[in-house]
């Protein structure tokens, strides 16, 4: 079996750089950032703007994307908002990189064709060997050296193994699946419910109301996999349900931020501006809206999209009536 290469991870935000630093307890890491004076940035202070307080250790190596050559072996994880996906996958292409080992951990699809970071990515570049990471894992917990387990799915039994050598440690244990893209369709839903429950929590319901939102946010996701013709069972793992509860009661959660704004009365622009990062809930609202003429049965997450993109002067009650129209 191939020993595993140097490790790099491709985005320099939250989620980024605390992968960065969980897989630096045993590794080298090469974090790559939009350029080299943003790079400069990061290295001379040991701090990333993103994750205040907390100090980076000395063997991450923040440098500007493709600055070194990326072997086969190399494991390069991907954590960028998903809609850069495609122009990264054409700067693999222009840069040559063909058959290294890929780690997904960003989180959304290709909103005008529904397709997975793993599809948009090996329909370009076949030759890639692909593996998906996912769970219930809040960036900030993940950087404050807090335990947490994930998933990591994968065609590819024996990668799985070798990945979990190279990355697991005593602060991230990994559980595995071979079910990529019901993982990363997982992933991608529950921002959307998370939103609902930042809603619910801005107009002033509590945990009641926030348990009825999670278990129809579970409810939904199993009918819209089913329909994409995905395994729903992984709608009840970490990579689901796990995720999802996790990213609905944190604190830390972008998706649950904005979602409160919006039951506090902020427009859709003046929420995600104060949120001040990239909220994957949004561009997928825009995505699954489209599922709705198909007449798919999703009234929690129709609900949330009418709340995001149309102007409901009462969003209390839009929330409250949708809630009490759904029957188990």
């Amino acid at each position: 079996m191939e020993t595993l290469g140097k490790i790099i991870v491709i985005g320099s935000g939250n989620w980024g750089t605390a992968l960065a630093k969980i897989f630096s307890e045993n590794n080298k890491v090469y974090l790559w950032t939009i350029d080299q004076k943003e790079a400069d940035k990061i290295n001379k202070k040991h701090e990333s703007p993103f994750l205040p307080n907390i100090k980076l250790p000395e063997n991450i190596i923040v440098e500007a994307k493709f600055s070194r050559q990326v072997e086969s072996n190399d494991v390069v994880v991907i954590a960028i908002p998903s809609r850069f996906i495609e122009s990264l996958t054409d700067e693999f292409t222009a840069n040559k990189i063909t058959n290294c080992i890929i780690v997904n951990a960003s989180k959304g699809v290709e909103h005008t064709t529904l397709k997975t970071v793993w599809e948009t990515m090996m329909n370009k570049i076949p030759t890639l060997k692909f593996a998906n990471l996912s769970g219930p894992t809040i960036a900030r917990e993940i950087a404050e050296d807090i335990p947490a387990k994930a998933i990591l799915a994968a065609r590819d039994v024996a990668l799985l193994f070798q990945l979990q050598q190279k990355l697991e440690n005593n602060l991230l244990k990994f559980e595995f699946s071979r079910d990529i893209k019901g993982v990363e369709l997982a992933s991608a839903l529950k921002g959307l419910i998370a939103i609902a429950v930042g809603i619910a929590d801005g107009v002033g319901f509590k945990t009641n109301i926030f348990g009825v939102i999670m278990t129809y946010g579970v409810h939904e996701f199993v009918t819209i996999m089913k329909f994409l013709g995905v395994y729903h069972k992984t709608a009840y793992s970490i990579a689901g349900m796990g995720d999802l509860i996790t990213t609905c009661i944190s604190e830390n959660s972008r998706n649950r931020k904005f979602g409160k704004l919006l039951g506090l009365g902020y427009s859709r622009d003046e929420a995600l501006q104060e949120v001040g990062m990239v909220v994957e809930g949004v561009s997928m609202a825009k995505t699954i809206d489209k599922l709705a003429k198909f007449n798919l049965s999703i009234p929690l997450i129709s609900c949330v999209t009418r709340i995001i993109f149309e102007d409901v002067k009462d969003v209390k009650k839009e929330l409250l009536t949708t809630l009490n129209s759904i029957s188990g």
